[in-house]
């Protein structure tokens, strides 16, 4: 079997999603990971798909839609990067709340890679002045919270924004 990224790129408008699933369902693809968001007037589509079909097959496949207007990347990954365990880390939710000023998802960013937390989602929103940015983070056990905390206050105070971090508890599916 093989493994693929694809992501869909196009203006928002119904029936992308059934553009891009009805390709996949009619070559035996099915999905094992997705997800699909608005970002203003565009809709994105990412996916991790698995079937019998190559890559060139899949690109033939999605030509039309990128004759409709959407952009399409179809990447192929192996097998050892779709099977690779991942550790089970705690999870913490991080909100952060400001005037909108460029640097925000940079510094809290940068923050948390120099730190070696993992950042699993990140969505932003701008409502009129005010900037929203929520993360979904990974912390490594070796993550010093105190020490951490401390510097989330300085950059509180540069960034002149509010951060709240919150643990969650991770669930079993």
């Amino acid at each position: 079997m093989n493994h693929f990224i694809i992501v869909a790129i196009g203006e928002d408008k119904p029936g992308i999603v059934a553009k891009v699933t009805e390709i996949l369902f009619k070559n035996g693809f099915n999905i094992e990971d997705s997800s699909m968001t608005r970002l203003n007037n565009e809709f994105t589509i990412m996916l991790i798909v698995k079937g019998d079909k190559g890559l060139e097959h899949l690109k033939q496949e999605f030509s039309q839609l990128e004759k409709e207007g959407l952009t399409i990347i179809i990447k192929e990954v192996s097998e050892d990067v779709i099977n690779k365990p991942r550790k089970k880390l705690p999870i913490f939710n991080i909100a952060v709340y400001g005037s909108d000023k460029p640097g925000i998802v940079y510094k809290v960013s940068k923050l948390l890679a120099d730190k070696g937390i993992n950042i699993s989602d990140l969505r932003t929103e701008k409502v009129n002045s005010l900037y929203i940015m929520f993360i979904e983070s990974e912390f490594p056990e070796e993550v010093d919270i105190l020490e951490f905390n401390r510097e989330i206050e300085k950059l509180k105070q540069e960034l002149d924004v509010d951060i709240k971090i919150e643990n969650v508890e991770t669930a079993e599916l």
